[in-house]
């Protein structure tokens, strides 16, 4: 019995250290994932076309000769790139004013509209994971 229980051990053993791999080694490339950033400002161009998006972006505030400093940011856009709409609505049984997100298509941004774009730096460039427009009543 005794030799039982000390296999019984070992194999219990043996299955923790192999979860505690597994644990690890999925934990891995998630530390390798580029950091997410984020940049909200008014969209001065767009082409879907040759994917990429020009950002006017104005934080963190800064202001020299008396004009506020505006930083033009070129986003690159991909197949892969989600974008929504950031909207209030009153519907029954929702707080008033509760906002809601929508999805859109690339064809829906448009210049003139604010953005928020989560990007990831690939290849020096700035990628658009997802562009989320905000509506402005």
């Amino acid at each position: 019995m005794t030799v039982e229980i000390g296999a019984a051990m070992r194999c219990r053993s043996a299955a923790a250290l192999v979860l505690l791999v597994l644990v690890v080694a999925m934990a891995a490339p998630a530390a390798d994932a580029a950091p997410t950033v984020r940049y909200s400002g008014t969209v001065a161009a767009i082409d879907p076309g040759g994917n990429v998006m020009i950002l006017e972006d104005v934080g963190p505030w800064r202001v020299e000769r008396g004009a506020t400093v505006v930083t033009r940011r070129t986003i690159s856009l991909t197949a892969s790139t989600r974008y929504n709409l950031f909207m209030r609505v009153n519907a029954p049984g929702a707080f008033a004013g509760d906002f809601i997100e929508v999805l859109l298509e690339v064809g829906d941004v448009a210049p003139g509209d604010f953005v928020t774009a989560e990007c990831v730096r690939r290849g020096g460039r700035l990628v658009a994971d997802t562009v989320t427009v905000a509506e402005i009543e």
